[in-house]
């Protein structure tokens, strides 16, 4: 095939989420707690999380066609029912998803890969995403972000701080490892070339 074909075919077919509300139970069918891996890129995350938690149910969204396609269509491959594939905006797809309080944990992959200053206003990580996930995360329920920029982690840190339900892990919300036992690609990368990964977590009161 063709590239421009290859890219008709990842637009056309990456898998959306419903039009207007939505719940999220209804996505996956069964049993379990609620996850969501934001951001998951080439899927390492999706695949090391269901191993690492298989009485989950995780719902992976992230915003590129041919990534989200591609995970999808390896989850088929396998066999594995317990994941889904949301392909858009987490912001758009988690401002019309109900109901609240019933998602365990989220992840969010390196996001904002954008380092610059003048970038700031593209921010995946904002009010609306975080109140949100304020919305949706049951009591209890664990935040984890992680990024390879710095003051990019300080923002996300302090945001945390500020946005009412949430509370940051002792330390001030940085931790020394990934609590969720998935690596993204891109966090494999990293410690494969010895490169800092600032990773926080947050629990929703």
């Amino acid at each position: 095939m063709s590239d421009s074909v290859l890219r008709r075919l990842y637009r056309e077919q990456a898998p959306r989420a419903p039009e207007g509300r939505f719940l999220l139970e209804d996505l996956i069918a069964g049993s379990g707690p609620l996850e969501l891996d934001i951001g998951f890129g080439r899927g390492l995350s999706l695949f090391e999380r269901t191993a690492a938690a298989p009485e989950s149910r995780i719902i992976g969204i992230e915003v590129k066609t041919k990534l989200a396609y591609k995970a999808a269509e390896r989850l088929e491959k396998r066999g594995i029912e317990k994941v889904m594939i949301l392909c858009g905006d987490a912001r758009e797809i988690l401002k019309r998803a109900e109901p609240s309080r019933s998602v365990e944990r989220v992840a969010l992959h390196f996001p904002d890969p954008w380092w610059k200053k003048r970038h700031d206003k593209r921010r995946v990580i904002g009010e609306a995403l975080l109140g949100d996930l304020a919305r949706l995360m049951a009591p209890g329920g664990e935040l984890f972000i992680q990024t390879d920029v710095e003051h990019r982690a300080e923002q996300y840190r302090a945001q945390l701080q500020d946005t009412p339900g949430f509370t940051l892990a002792s330390g001030g919300g940085y931790v020394g490892v990934n609590p969720f036992g998935a690596r993204s690609n891109r966090e494999k990368r990293a410690l494969e070339d010895g490169l800092p990964v600032w990773r926080i977590l947050a629990t929703r009161d």
